[in-house]
């Protein structure tokens, strides 16, 4: 249950119904942590800014919604984790990671781009810094802009899946893979 109330477009002062309305013009939808992101109309247009980048970034997409999936488990965020595993499934990612990284173990991978993305988020997610092995073999694999991309992700998604927590966003009761907390 939502822990913050809603605000109908009929509430929103000129700022956020102008970002609400660009919102449901790109996405078509406002839910989840948008439900916080309302009061902060800077921070949601920000929030979009990064999402569009991570949309056409150094990483693929798979990659972009692997890193998404990490930080919602990490969080326990359910509804990002809802959002994300759709994302993923369109994206391409296949089913077996999605579950790995439920289940909190190590996926097996068919290229080293993955895995080196796949290390280098878990290893900075969970002890807040990547070690010198795992950075410089992720460097050598994917790349600066790519490692550069990881973080952002990271970070991005920690942002949305704190919001998310922060004010009650639900994933539904019918979500295809549920969060497993």
């Amino acid at each position: 249950m939502a822990r913050i109330p809603p605000v109908t477009r009929d509430e929103m002062d000129a700022e956020q119904a102008r970002v609400y309305d660009d919102v449901m013009a790109t996405t078509g939808r406002v839910s989840g942590p948008s439900l916080g992101y309302v009061y902060s109309p800077g921070l949601w247009e920000a929030t979009n800014k990064v999402s569009d980048h991570l949309a056409d970034c150094a990483l693929t997409q798979p990659q972009v919604r692997m890193v998404a999936l990490m930080t919602a488990r990490f969080w326990d965020a359910q509804f990002p984790w809802f959002a994300q595993v759709g994302l993923a499934k369109n994206a391409g990612l296949a089913d077996d990671i999605i579950h790995a990284i439920n289940e909190g173990r190590r996926p097996d991978f068919d290229n080293d781009a993955d895995a080196a993305v796949y290390d280098v988020a878990k290893e900075t997610l969970e002890q807040k810094q990547a070690s010198d092995a795992a950075f410089e073999r992720a460097a050598g694999i994917i790349g600066y802009p790519a490692m550069v991309d990881v973080i952002g992700a990271i970070g991005h998604f920690c942002k949305v899946g704190l919001m998310a927590v922060f004010v009650g966003a639900e994933a539904p009761d019918d979500a295809p893979i549920p969060l497993k907390v």
